[in-house]
């Protein structure tokens, strides 16, 4: 059995393959391309699309890659997450990439889904990009209060649709005060809302007030019908607050056992009380142990402190706990270390402002709490994934290289309508050229990414012509014949302006030249010269901005490419912390000679290499 030590450093060593990664990225673009594509045709599917949009969703899908990868997720994060908006929308929908990564950020926090969050967010009015900005304003708040987040955040959610019924001040944020509210008195949010909407009917609402004379329980406004009735609908989180109190006045503090509980009279009225509201037994008691321990906190909270909201009270009786009989809260320093345990009722003016200093340093954005939810390693190597995913899916979305598979599935698809059924070798032929099509995609990635030279690309598409015209003229009369059928077609449903169809159409000219076949327009062009204009593009990766100038030219039917990538000066990697990672992890994961001794290595390695290619 693996002993922890042993399962860090197998994670330490795997996280060192993908340095070699960072160094390296131009390996993993053909596994970049394919996601992108994987996650474009899922979203395709979920429109239930002709594949007009592909070529959208695929630079949707390489743009929000790198972020959602930072988060520690992958591409199938993204893919799903794409597919959720979409139909949480029930639109077709393309997500951005912020909403993507936020949307992504909040299932994890959450364990929800994005499809959840949409709907029910879109059912209280609320845009797809309006969810992740209103889920940070709620979250800040429920941090400001000392809730726990990710409790009364998805609590909160999970009844959103209860807005188009009632009245909140301040839309989701005051939504989200009621649920931190109901999470301290430990008040289910659900029974307010069965309580409300029994109370919205007049006659209702005077039984209820009756009921609660009768009880002869200290319930504020609960005993006024008209005030009952107003309350539901313009301020359910006050009546709430009611609610949950009932019972407060039959609770009494243990000190043998040094706890809250209920005096016998308590238990029998409260028991009526949930009777006559329609509350679930149990309820009232709960949350008035919760209300009396609450105030209890709040009370020991020295009077000299100074505090500019009651959200600032609230948080330092929430960091509250008690030890031995005592109220205490810990105190830290700003590097985090917990420097000593103090008495809540002894915590000075400056003490408390630290406090709230640290409160206010956490992650906000939805990116940094997912974050900041992960472990040390998984966060450097997310992190480094990351930037990986940054330049091979950078490249991978650029306009070249998506041109030109999008131009590569137009090629299928011409190919495929020039299939004449009643010849069988042309079934044989134009999978043989199908083939070559993709080949052809994959030849032009090497090229865009500078893999292979530009003589090389113009050998392999050569080489391509040949494989074609050998597999018909192998078949005899009828192979050349079906070539011919498939090539006059193909042309003519040859619609799109992509560098690979350009090319092949410049390919296949030397075959219906040989043929006999005349191409749509005239005669094969054998002497003329067509000149393009030099292409630059610009390579983003981790290492900064390489520009790639590609010129070509077109003389008879022969394309010559010349390419230089000029990376010169100082090459200098820079991987930051990811946000929460003290500077003491970041020196034992990161900076430790062992792990600088791997980098060195791999380095001098690739540096050999490319020195023997010059």
């Amino acid at each position: 059995m693996a002993t922890g030590d042993d399962a860090n450093k197998t994670r330490f060593e795997e996280l060192g393959e993908k340095v070699k990664g960072l160094l390296d990225p131009i390996g993993q673009i053909e596994e970049a391309m394919g996601g992108m594509y994987d996650t474009a045709d899922n979203l395709n599917r979920a429109f239930v699309g002709g594949r007009v949009r592909l070529d959208e969703m695929a630079d949707a899908a390489a743009k929000a890659a790198a972020g959602v990868i930072r988060l520690g997720g992958d591409i199938n994060g993204v893919s799903q997450t794409m597919k959720d908006i979409a139909e949480g929308s029930r639109r077709s929908v393309i997500a951005t990439e912020s909403q993507v990564s936020k949307l992504f950020a909040a299932t994890q926090i959450l364990g929800t889904d994005s499809k959840t969050l949409v709907e029910n967010f879109a059912n209280i009015g609320y845009e797809t990009s309006q969810v992740g900005v209103n889920l940070e304003k709620s979250i800040a708040y429920i941090q400001s209060v000392g809730g726990n987040v990710k409790t009364v955040t998805k609590e909160m959610v999970a009844n959103l649709e209860q807005m188009n019924r009632y009245q909140f001040e301040g839309g989701v944020q005051g939504f989200a005060k009621m649920a931190a509210q109901a999470s301290m008195l430990r008040f289910d949010m659900s029974q307010t809302f069965s309580f409300t909407n029994k109370m919205l009917s007049p006659e209702n609402a005077i039984n209820m007030a009756a009921a609660f004379q009768r009880l002869g329980v200290a319930a504020g406004n609960l005993t006024d019908p008209f005030a009952l009735m107003n309350q539901s609908i313009n301020d359910p989180t006050g009546l709430q607050n009611s609610l949950a109190r009932l019972g407060q006045e039959f609770t009494y503090f243990d000190e043998e056992t040094q706890s809250f509980k209920i005096n016998p009279q308590g238990v029998l009225t409260l028991r009526q009380m949930e009777d006559e509201a329609g509350l679930l037994s149990g309820s009232l008691t709960k949350s008035a142990l919760a209300a009396a321990e609450l105030d209890k906190r709040v009370s020991k909270i020295s009077p000299s402190l100074n505090f500019k909201n009651e959200e600032d009270k609230q948080l330092l009786a929430n960091m509250a706990t008690m030890e031995g009989g005592e109220y205490v809260v810990q105190l830290k320093d700003d590097q985090g270390g917990i420097v000593e345990t103090k008495k809540l009722s002894d915590v000075t003016q400056e003490e408390f402002e630290r406090l709230r200093e640290q409160q206010a340093k956490a992650p906000k954005t939805l990116e940094d709490i997912q974050k900041s939810q992960l472990d040390v390693l998984t966060r450097i190597e997310a992190t480094l994934q990351g930037n990986v995913a940054k330049a091979t899916y950078g490249v991978a979305g650029s306009n070249i290289v998506r041109s030109n598979i999008t131009g590569a599935e137009r090629l299928i698809d011409a190919v495929s309508k020039a299939v004449d059924v009643t010849v069988p070798e042309s079934r044989t032929i134009s999978e043989k050229i199908n083939d070559t099509v993709n080949k052809l995609a994959m030849t032009f990635k090497d090229k865009e990414t500078g893999q292979i030279s530009g003589k090389d690309f113009e050998n392999k598409v050569k080489g391509f012509e040949d494989e074609i015209r050998n597999v018909a003229t192998s078949m005899g009369k009828a192979g050349v014949d079906g070539l011919k059928n498939i090539l006059r077609e193909t042309n003519q449903n040859i619609t799109g302006k992509s560098l690979i169809e350009k090319v092949f159409k410049d390919m296949t000219s030397d075959l219906m030249s040989i043929t006999g076949v005349e191409p749509v327009g005239g005669k094969p062009a054998k002497t003329t010269t067509a000149k393009t204009e030099p292409v630059t593009t610009r390579t983003s990766s981790i290492f900064g901005k390489a520009q790639q100038t590609v010129v070509e030219k077109q003389k008879e039917t022969t394309r010559q490419t010349s390419a230089k990538v000029d990376l010169g000066g100082t090459l200098t990697v820079k991987v930051e912390a990811p946000a929460g990672i003290s500077a003491q992890e970041f020196k034992t994961y990161f900076e430790s000679e062992e792990f600088k001794k791997m980098v060195y290595n791999y380095y001098n390695q690739k540096s050999k290499e490319m020195e023997s290619r010059r």
